[in-house]
């Protein structure tokens, strides 16, 4: 009998420790409820992007490469699944930025991709090309270039948002005034921030300089209230200081640029970590990445004036690699997702804050390597109840998009 008991209770505690370590590994109480979705995607994916059509449904876009040409291509999370795949551009090579397709106000598609430039001495030398569907992207209008000859686009960013009656806004990064002469002025050998504003008719407008000395290759990221647009990018100030600032700009206006705030991060060089904004009618939040101490911090910061001004930052990590994305709920609270570090590897996190600076349901979706520039970028959206993140697994090889349930 004493021999039974013993058993038994070996048994039993046994038993507790697999209920702990299966405990363990389950996720918190108040964790996002997370679940994956397969993108209709062949072979090797990367360079992913997310929107919306017009009536809100999630575009997925995405580049598919053999080694030798890309294939930009995108579908459509429609009630009963994904729409059919399909194709807006195959090139030889590499593209540069990931290519972005997105709703227009009158149901058509915008597509916009960057292709480097054959032959050109500067390396990082590429070329914005637009197309327009009104089939559902069955066919695409013939390329258009939205600037002049004085243009010279840098490969590392661009920002697109739809804006009233079918009309797109472009932001990208200048290299006009940039010389690599040793010799040349650093006062005027800056790169610019630039805009242009595509109509109906699919006619650029003249070129609008947004920002005259910016962050090279730090993403901007644009989101447009009607007619206001709001583009948040990593400035750049005498003495190396790069912080982020917010650019309040219409077409044809005069662009008005605001300090999201002064972290005071001083780096010679550009770090490659941009930020994001998201607007509303009531309310704006911007969200980023700085390391002004030596620590990888990721912060964001609510506006109630709709990106003119933003209040004091709230600081998520402490420890983190960034590439922050930022959307307001509808109670008025900000769900961000970003880059977490955690050992030697990253985790893409996502949390819930509060106005007043509460963190809750944070969640690890992923935890493992990331790829390099041009798919290091996570990508959020918004749909109903549904968030969306999706990022490129180096070891899958492909794209990964999980759907977030918001209370």
């Amino acid at each position: 009998m004493h021999t039974i008991k013993v058993f038994l209770t070996i048994i039993g505690g046994l038993l507790l420790l697999f209920i702990g370590a299966h405990n363990a590994f389950a996720k918190p109480p108040h964790a996002l409820r997370i679940s994956e979705l397969q993108i209709p995607a062949s072979g090797v994916s990367q360079q992913h992007h997310l929107a919306q059509t017009a009536t809100g449904e999630l575009i997925v876009s995405w580049v598919e490469t053999d080694g030798v040409s890309s294939t930009a291509k995108f579908a459509i999370l429609e009630k009963q699944g994904w729409s059919m795949p399909l194709t807006v551009i195959k090139v030889e090579g590499k593209l540069a930025d990931p290519p972005v397709v997105l709703g227009l106000s009158d149901g058509s598609l915008a597509a916009a991709w960057m292709r480097y430039v054959k032959d050109s001495p500067d390396r990082y030398a590429a070329d914005i090309y637009l197309a327009r569907s009104i089939d559902g992207g069955l066919s695409w209008s013939p390329p258009l270039k939205p600037y002049g000859d004085a243009a010279r686009i840098y490969d590392a960013q661009m920002s697109l948002a739809a804006l009233p009656d079918a009309r797109l806004a472009l932001v990208w990064t200048d290299m006009r005034n940039v010389s690599h002469d040793p010799a040349a002025d650093k006062k005027t050998n800056r790169y610019q921030l630039m805009a242009s504003v595509i109509d109906k008719n699919w006619r650029a407008s003249p070129e609008l300089t947004l920002d005259d000395d910016v962050c090279s290759c730090c993403r901007s990221f644009t989101d447009a209230l009607g007619e206001q647009l709001v583009t948040v990018y990593r400035d750049h100030a005498v003495g190396e200081i790069r912080d982020i600032s917010a650019v309040r700009w219409q077409a044809g206006g005069d662009p008005k640029i605001a300090s999201v705030h002064a972290d005071g991060w001083v780096i010679g060089g550009c770090p490659s970590n941009g930020p994001s904004i998201d607007l509303t009618p009531t309310a704006g939040v911007a969200a980023w990445f700085t390391a002004a101490d030596g620590k990888g911090r990721v912060k964001l910061a609510f506006s109630t004036d709709n990106g003119a001004h933003f209040n004091s930052p709230i600081e998520l990590d402490a420890d983190a690699s960034g590439y922050t994305n930022a959307l307001l709920l509808d109670d008025g609270s900000a769900l961000v997702s970003w880059r977490g570090r955690n050992g030697p590897e990253d985790e893409l996190r996502v949390a819930k804050v509060t106005t007043n600076g509460k963190v809750s349901r944070q969640t690890t979706v992923y935890h493992g390597s990331f790829p390099k520039w041009p798919s290091k970028y996570l990508a959020m959206a918004r749909v109903g109840k549904q968030a969306f993140v999706a990022w490129t697994d180096p070891m899958q090889k492909k794209v990964r998009l999980v759907s977030l349930t918001i209370d």
